[in-house]
């Protein structure tokens, strides 16, 4: 049977990512790998499956000072926490869910909709499950780092939050970015990864006044330009990108965006002109890319105008598109 090891950890063994997927295992092995390992081990659950075929999932744990965090596709199944596997009093907020979902904790029966998150205390049983999920996160906190900066953290266990719950939707979107763009991966960004999710946390589960300033000033100012960063290499290919239309999409005063980039020291027009001049020089820069017309990639880096792309395009890097493109075929 495969044995569980971390793939990543710093220096200091301040960080470590342990993978878990069912289809590692023999089909012979895999319900023993699924209760002993997931279960007992990664967990610490009972799973008991629902559906007739047989228990599958693909877990990612990340380990780091300030935050647990479990992020896992499975199939449908109930998760059993009981008193045995007890081993501390940590926040825990299970999010992401994409269909129903049903939890008992504190005596209280939860029944989650899609989007909505739900908050228990590690130091009681639980049991939480329900249809199959595709991109589940749980998060772990220890509870002394969030009690001073939550109002009534204990009124908030056995208790959801809302799918439009603004810091709820921030937080999600903001961890899945650091997991797809490596966030986790030096020390310094673990550690305002952390701060920021804190900040989030804090405001999803009701913040004090004073956090409260403290988080919007930097967990959600931080979480939310680099949503936005995200949506605007997502959409680089839309000429009418503009600065009102993301405000609106992300349900923020255009000015407060226009802020947003402005801390970093640059206009909102200038990041995302600098972002389609940089989806062109990649392409140009890339062999595999030749037989695309020049014309082609400035149109589909949302360039509606061939001779401002073309005086934007050697102001900012020296050269004509061509140049760079004969340059880069040259080199191989």
């Amino acid at each position: 049977m495969n044995n569980l090891t971390p793939v990543a950890a710093t220096a200091r063994d301040d960080y470590s990512v342990v993978r878990f997927s069912s289809a590692d295992y023999a089909p012979c092995r895999r319900v023993e790998a699924v209760h002993e390992i997931y279960g007992r081990n990664l967990q610490k659950v009972y799973v008991e499956p629902l559906a007739e075929e047989s228990f599958h999932t693909a877990t990612t744990v990340r380990r780091m000072p300030g935050l647990t965090l479990y992020t896992a596709s499975r199939s449908a199944a109930i998760f059993r926490r009981s008193r045995e596997f007890i081993e501390h009093d940590d926040v825990i907020v299970i999010a992401g869910i994409t269909s129903s979902y049903e939890v008992h904790h504190l005596g209280r029966t939860i029944h989650m909709g899609s989007g909505e998150a739900v908050v228990l205390t590690g130091a009681e049983p639980a049991s939480f499950g329900g249809p199959a999920q595709n991109s589940v996160k749980l998060l772990r906190i220890p509870v002394r780092l969030l009690s001073p900066r939550v109002a009534d953290l204990q009124g908030a266990y056995g208790r959801t939050i809302s799918a439009d719950d603004p810091a709820l939707s921030l937080m999600v979107r903001y961890i899945g970015l650091l997991d797809e763009t490596d966030g986790f991966a030096t020390s310094m960004l673990r550690r305002h990864a952390v701060a920021h999710v804190h900040d989030l946390m804090a405001l999803a589960l009701g913040a004090t006044r004073d956090a409260a300033e403290i988080a919007k000033c930097r967990g959600a100012r931080a979480a939310r330009l680099r949503v936005i960063k995200d949506d605007i290499a997502n959409n680089i290919g839309q000429t009418n990108l503009s600065l009102a239309a993301l405000a609106a999409r992300h349900r923020v005063n255009p000015r407060y965006l226009q802020r947003l980039f402005e801390s970093e020291g640059m206009k909102f027009t200038d990041y995302v002109l600098a972002q389609r001049l940089a989806f062109v020089h990649r392409l140009l820069s890339d062999p595999r890319r030749s037989g695309l017309k020049i014309s082609t990639i400035a149109f589909d880096a949302g360039f509606g105008d061939l001779s401002y792309f073309n005086r934007t395009f050697r102001r900012h890097y020296g050269k004509a598109p061509s140049e760079l493109r004969a340059a880069a075929e040259a080199a191989n």
